[in-house]
């Protein structure tokens, strides 16, 4: 069976990352600055999420593939990348689209071994990959390739350094689309360590107040529990929301939000 997408495991797009790090370790490549997937002709086993498994990289006639620019399947022995010839002469010639095209169908090798083993066949559509609308971008078997293609031909080192998404294209030999996936991320990952000590900081005020302030905040505690430690410990101060038993600070409280 084959279809544009599938609903498959939920994973995080930085364990996604992880991943495609882990089977660049396992072939290898880990410091390649410049990885070459047509190096995967001579590659007979991978790493997966159900650990190692055989695996063949294949070219086949553009006649075999005519709607598909890749197709991976499980053909009872090993997992199979196949593509078309004339994806890989253009991946030959340092196309970042093909480049792009034989890593992400590798991100299904790696991600959805169970989805294979069942029979599902994963192609990408040489005219794009229709998501429906009901699944999320965490449970999508293509989001999650898209993810993984540029997080295993991007050397992270490298990247980080480079300060536009069109650099990190031209650097790695990827699609400008994988660039922009990537490089989102990595400035998001960036990010966390400011908004953890922003965060941290408000903590810190909270308690100073708290400790210099001989009115209890025991009679505004809010109705809710907190969803960190499940006390009924939360008070507002100014426009946030702190619990006196763990600490915890939140944005604001409502059912389904998130603590941040």
């Amino acid at each position: 069976m084959s279809s544009d997408d599938f609903i498959v495991d939920p994973l995080r797009d930085l364990e996604v990352h992880g991943h495609a790090k882990t089977l660049r370790s396992f072939l290898g490549w880990e410091n390649s600055e410049r990885v070459d997937p047509l190096d995967l002709e001579s590659v007979n086993e991978i790493w997966t999420v159900r650990g190692k498994k055989p695996f063949r990289f294949e070219v086949v006639s553009d006649a075999e593939l005519p709607d598909d620019s890749g197709l991976t399947t499980y053909d009872g022995t090993c997992i199979v990348v196949k593509i078309p010839r004339r994806i890989r002469h253009k991946a030959f010639m340092g196309d970042g689209y093909a480049r792009y095209t034989i890593a992400h169908e590798l991100g299904h090798a790696v991600l959805h071994i169970d989805q294979l083993l069942k029979g599902a066949s994963l192609p990408r559509r040489r005219v794009g990959n229709v998501t429906p609308a009901w699944i999320p971008k965490f449970k999508s078997a293509e989001h999650q390739a898209m993810v993984f293609g540029g997080a295993f031909l991007i050397n992270d080192a490298t990247a980080r350094v480079l300060s536009s998404a069109d650099e990190v294209s031209v650097q790695a030999g990827v699609s400008l689309i994988a660039a922009r996936i990537y490089f989102e991320q990595v400035q998001e990952e960036l990010a966390r360590p400011a908004v953890a000590a922003r965060v941290q900081k408000i903590a810190d005020e909270v308690r100073e107040i708290l400790s210099s302030n001989s009115v209890s905040p025991q009679t505004s505690y809010l109705n809710e529990i907190c969803s960190c430690c499940g006390q009924q410990k939360l008070f507002p101060v100014g426009h946030k929301f702190m619990c006196q038993a763990c600490d915890t600070v939140y944005d604001r409280f409502q059912d389904g939000d998130e603590v941040q």
